[in-house]
């Protein structure tokens, strides 16, 4: 009896402590995101160009993007979401005049690389082609 109550204790306890757990925020790190996580560096062209100049994204789990200089330093900052496997980014340029950009942009498990395009302001398609591959 004395270990049947034992038992009862620990499974309340227990159960208690499951409950209590804190579920993860789905909105910063959403379902597939996971490819896309962290430095890349590539390239990006015009309308139909092949990609030919350099590009560079951070993309943070916390749901902040990043456009990168050739020192690794952010020139630009927004947020991205997930809306399938496509990953949409939005930032504003850190400087005057403070140009806003979009890609969208998916991953590629074949090649390991981020295709997609580029656009300015929300329109992730109106710029170019973007090509990047994990630093």
């Amino acid at each position: 009896m004395r270990s049947l109550k034992s038992f009862a204790l620990l499974l309340i306890l227990s159960t208690a402590f499951l409950a209590c757990k804190k579920d993860k925020d789905e909105s910063s790190n959403q379902a597939g995101s996971e490819s896309f996580m962290g430095k890349w560096t590539g390239t990006y062209g015009f309308d139909n160009d092949f990609p030919g100049y350099f590009f560079s994204l951070n993309i943070k789990s916390d749901g902040v993007i990043q456009e990168l200089n050739s020192s690794g330093v952010a020139k630009g900052e927004g947020t991205w979401t997930m809306q399938g496997s496509a990953l949409k980014g939005v930032y504003k340029m850190k400087f005057s005049p403070y140009n806003e950009y979009s890609v969208i942009a998916t991953f590629n498990p074949a090649t390991g690389k981020i295709e997609g395009t580029w656009g300015y302001d929300n329109n992730g398609a109106d710029g170019g082609k973007i090509l990047l591959a994990k630093q």
